[in-house]
């Protein structure tokens, strides 16, 4: 599937109906082995409300060991990604089975992390050390149940500054919603923070509802909140 997007002479970009000779490209296709690298990045400069993540926490690595290792090691093939003159763009993780994900962060993902601590792979400063207090209190205290029953797939999605709002988000998530389909999923979930404002809309104008909402709490100087997006999925005949 490839997007097209036409330069204007105010230098901002609009999406083109194929009127025009002179295009600009967005690829979007099945993750690759070789995207790795470049969703790690990308989550890295959009992990904190669509800004870098520096702002809280400044272990690039460790943070892309915590947010994107699963899908990029353990489920691959429901990732789908957004390119543009050869460079990765915007991406989108997911996952069939969230308890197949909740297994194996616990007896997989967490260890390594945790192994990697102890080796002193990671930098634990104090600012980092702030962050993950602040997560790890959060999560102890419990989220709101997940609807894994109606729900059971969940994605996360990211792109680059400069290419939102140019329909790229959207066909990511169409793409996925598909595969969806295909694999007989009958239902979606995503979980984001109040930090990520202008995604909220975005999601409600492809068909998710706002499922739950969690208590205020800290993270980085900032109150916000969770919000659980959920979206039913027609399967295929």
């Amino acid at each position: 599937m490839v997007v097209h997007l036409l330069l204007l002479t105010d230098n901002k970009l609009s999406i083109d109906k194929g009127w025009f000779s002179d295009m600009w490209k967005v690829e979007v296709r099945k993750m690759k082995p070789g995207d790795k690298e470049s969703i790690r990045q990308i989550c890295c400069e959009t992990g904190f409300g669509g800004k870098h993540i520096e702002v809280v926490f400044s272990d690039e690595a460790m943070f892309a060991d915590m947010v994107t290792l699963y899908y990029t090691d353990y489920e691959p093939q429901s990732a789908f990604v957004a390119r543009f003159e050869g460079e990765t763009v915007g991406y989108l993780t997911g996952c069939l089975d969230t308890r197949s994900y909740n297994r194996v962060m616990k007896s997989k993902i967490v260890p390594r992390i945790l192994l990697n601590v102890i080796r002193r792979q990671y930098c634990l400063n104090k600012k980092n050390r702030r962050y993950l207090k602040e997560v790890i209190s959060h999560l102890l205290k419990g989220k709101t149940n997940l609807p894994l029953e109606n729900y059971p797939a969940h994605l996360h999605i990211n792109i680059r500054d400069g290419f939102r709002g140019f329909g790229i988000g959207r066909e990511l998530i169409s793409r996925y919603l598909v595969y969806l389909s295909d694999n007989n999923i009958k239902g979606v979930h995503l979980v984001t923070t109040s930090l990520h404002q202008d995604s909220l809309s975005f999601y409600e104008k492809l068909g998710f509802e706002i499922y739950a909402r969690s208590e205020t709490y800290s993270l980085g100087s900032r109150e916000i909140y969770d919000l659980i997006y959920v979206r039913s999925v027609i399967i295929s005949s």
